[in-house]
């Protein structure tokens, strides 16, 4: 009679297992937190911090940060940790050269957002559980978006806006257009996913989304699904990551088969003209010359800021003027410009702090295993948003910086579908047997 081989602890039962299960789980639900806080939680926002237009999700992922800490869940990471303590002693240096008074609560905010960024979670190869996860929840904002835009016509616009319109004003994060109109005066509504903070970001999570599934699994019917969403969110912040990025994935990957099927899509956007409007989309692109628009006040007004106020000066062009001080200045500029981060840091800490932070960052970003195309995409999001946007900050610590290990990367495990030993990507049927194998 044949032996029964019996799983350790299943006479007691089964708790080891049951042990090891829960512990993946939490490793799972905690890498997961960034994502969940850049989705499902970002248009949330405690008083007085709304009315700012920060929101709930960047104040959860610090507290979640320090208790795994303090707990033995997560630690620091040594490289990012040293480049962290440079960023802040180099920002607090220029405030300290500072011939004017700074605001301390912003800098200190600023150093808490980038706080993240100095740990991970040991011993974690939940890559492919984590890009699953992330192209699952696309999925369903994706669905959710086509139907907002789809249903609209027939059902009041209110009820496929609910948190907008059903929230009170102090608990949702100010300053974001959340129900855009297609364009002025009309009313039809761009689709944001009902919990994107607006359709600009709802884009740009739907173009990263498109970078992964190429990265990964390249299923039709996801990346069809993806585009239809974008469409109706009609973001031209969505489109600028696609442009970039799209072209170098597909040339790399010699997907030619899917310019055959690009080209399909754009032949039946147009021929769908009247519900899509394909030549609205292209029209935003216009919106870069009109200083009374979204796009310039977030893509151009911010240069004439620096014209006016940093460039003549030598000093403030290289230290800027403290943090805290973009709203004064942007107020008094000749031309509306928003908060985005370029604009933001420039004016703030000058070309020196500027080189400081956004180096931390493509330090930390292309450090990161994951596919280069996908640290593109998401590093591509920090220039198309506000700092204390939850949204790019997000996407980076779940899918490029928290999992996976550097050495799961070399080993081709990430996602358990490609091989990143080079800069193209392979699928696992084109390795050896015995290295596919360890993807079972």
């Amino acid at each position: 009679m044949g032996s029964v081989l019996v799983a350790p602890g299943a006479a007691t039962g089964n708790a080891p297992g049951a042990m090891v299960s829960t512990t993946n789980g939490l490793r799972l639900a905690l890498l997961a937190m960034p994502l969940i806080g850049a989705t499902f939680l970002s248009k949330f926002a405690i008083p007085p911090f709304g009315a700012q237009g920060i929101g709930i999700s960047l104040f959860v992922l610090l507290a979640v940060v320090i208790a795994s800490v303090v707990g033995g869940a997560m630690r620091a990471e040594p490289r990012r940790m040293a480049l962290y303590f440079m960023l802040i002693g180099s920002l607090g240096l220029v405030q300290i050269l500072q011939p004017e008074s700074f605001s301390p609560l912003s800098l200190l905010l600023l150093v808490a957002v980038h706080l993240p960024y100095a740990v991970t979670v040991p011993h974690s190869d939940d890559g492919g559980r984590i890009i699953t996860l992330f192209i699952g929840i696309a999925t369903v904002l994706a669905v959710l978006g086509i139907a907002q835009y789809g249903l609209q016509f027939f059902v009041d616009p209110r009820l496929l806006f609910p948190i907008e319109n059903f929230t009170p004003d102090t608990f949702i994060v100010q300053h974001f257009n959340h129900q855009a109109a297609i364009e002025y005066g009309s009313h039809e509504y761009r689709a944001n996913g009902v919990f994107m903070v607006e359709p600009s970001v709802f884009g740009q999570l739907l173009a990263v989304a498109i970078i992964a599934e190429l990265c990964t699994r390249g299923r039709i019917t996801r990346l069809a699904l993806f585009g239809l969403a974008l469409v109706a969110a009609n973001s031209g912040t969505g489109i600028m990551v696609l442009a970039v990025c799209l072209p170098l994935c597909l040339v790399a990957q010699r997907r030619w088969g899917l310019l055959l099927a690009g080209t399909l899509a754009v032949v039946a956007i147009i021929a769908l003209h009247e519900y899509f409007h394909p030549v609205r989309i292209l029209s935003r692109i216009a919106e870069f010359g009109s200083a009374h628009s979204s796009g310039y006040s977030r893509f151009v007004g911010g240069f004439y800021l620096f014209d006016q106020f940093l460039w003549h000066d030598p000093w403030r062009a290289l230290f800027g003027y403290g943090a805290g001080a973009f709203t004064s200045y942007a107020g008094r500029g000749h031309y509306g410009a928003d908060e985005m981060a370029l604009f933001k840091i420039v004016l703030e800490f000058g070309l020196v702090g500027a080189a400081v932070y956004f180096g931390f960052l493509f330090c930390c970003l292309f450090y990161s295993p994951a596919p280069r195309f996908l640290t593109l995409a998401v590093a591509l999001t920090y220039f198309l948003n506000g700092i204390y946007t939850p949204f790019a900050h997000g996407m980076a610590l779940t899918l490029l910086l928290w999992t996976p290990g550097r050495d799961q990367a070399e080993r081709g495990l990430w996602l358990g579908h490609w091989s990143l030993r080079n800069t193209t990507v392979t699928p696992v049927a084109a390795l050896p047997a015995s290295h596919a194998g360890s993807h079972a």
